[in-house]
Protein backbone atom coordinates (compact mmCIF):
# COMPACT_ATOMS: atom_id res chain seq x y z
CA UNK A 1 0.00 0.00 0.00
CA UNK A 2 1.41 3.37 -1.04
CA UNK A 3 1.45 6.03 1.63
CA UNK A 4 0.51 9.65 1.05
CA UNK A 5 3.14 12.37 0.97
CA UNK A 6 1.98 13.56 4.38
CA UNK A 7 2.25 10.07 5.86
CA UNK A 8 5.73 9.75 4.39
CA UNK A 9 6.76 13.03 5.99
CA UNK A 10 5.42 11.84 9.35
CA UNK A 11 7.41 8.62 9.00
CA UNK A 12 10.54 10.59 8.14
CA UNK A 13 10.03 12.87 11.14
CA UNK A 14 9.57 9.84 13.41
CA UNK A 15 12.79 8.31 12.08
CA UNK A 16 14.61 11.59 12.66
CA UNK A 17 13.39 11.68 16.26
CA UNK A 18 14.50 8.08 16.82
CA UNK A 19 17.92 8.84 15.37
CA UNK A 20 18.40 11.98 17.44
CA UNK A 21 17.24 10.23 20.63
CA UNK A 22 20.57 8.47 21.02
CA UNK A 23 19.03 5.25 22.35
CA UNK A 24 19.48 3.06 19.27
CA UNK A 25 22.22 0.51 18.81
CA UNK A 26 24.66 1.07 15.97
CA UNK A 27 22.85 -1.53 13.87
CA UNK A 28 19.44 0.04 14.58
CA UNK A 29 20.88 3.46 13.77
CA UNK A 30 22.18 2.29 10.39
CA UNK A 31 18.87 0.62 9.51
CA UNK A 32 16.88 3.72 10.50
CA UNK A 33 19.27 5.95 8.55
CA UNK A 34 19.01 3.78 5.43
CA UNK A 35 15.21 3.75 5.71
CA UNK A 36 15.20 7.54 6.10
CA UNK A 37 17.39 8.06 3.04
CA UNK A 38 15.11 5.85 0.93
CA UNK A 39 12.01 7.60 2.22
CA UNK A 40 13.49 11.06 1.61
CA UNK A 41 14.36 10.03 -1.96
CA UNK A 42 10.79 8.80 -2.57
CA UNK A 43 9.36 12.03 -1.17
CA UNK A 44 11.68 14.15 -3.33
CA UNK A 45 10.59 12.21 -6.44
CA UNK A 46 6.96 12.75 -5.54
CA UNK A 47 7.57 16.49 -5.11
CA UNK A 48 9.27 16.58 -8.51
CA UNK A 49 6.14 15.06 -10.08
CA UNK A 50 3.97 17.71 -8.46
CA UNK A 51 6.29 20.50 -9.62
CA UNK A 52 5.82 19.36 -13.20
CA UNK A 53 2.03 19.50 -12.79
CA UNK A 54 1.99 23.10 -11.59
CA UNK A 55 0.52 25.46 -14.13
CA UNK A 56 0.27 29.20 -14.32
CA UNK A 57 -2.72 31.20 -15.41
CA UNK A 58 -1.89 34.39 -17.26
CA UNK A 59 -3.97 37.07 -15.51
CA UNK A 60 -4.35 39.06 -18.73
CA UNK A 61 -5.36 36.31 -21.15
CA UNK A 62 -6.55 33.57 -18.75
CA UNK A 63 -4.41 31.14 -20.74
CA UNK A 64 -2.89 28.26 -18.85
CA UNK A 65 0.77 27.75 -19.59
CA UNK A 66 3.01 24.97 -18.26
CA UNK A 67 5.17 25.76 -15.27
CA UNK A 68 8.71 26.53 -16.41
CA UNK A 69 11.06 25.35 -13.67
CA UNK A 70 14.01 27.44 -14.81
CA UNK A 71 11.98 30.65 -14.71
CA UNK A 72 11.08 30.02 -11.06
CA UNK A 73 14.43 28.83 -9.75
CA UNK A 74 13.38 25.18 -9.54
CA UNK A 75 15.72 22.62 -11.05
Amino acid sequence: MKTSFEEGMQQLEALTERLSGGELTLDETMKAYEEGVKLADQLEKELAKYRKRIEQIDPYTAEITPFEEEEHGVY
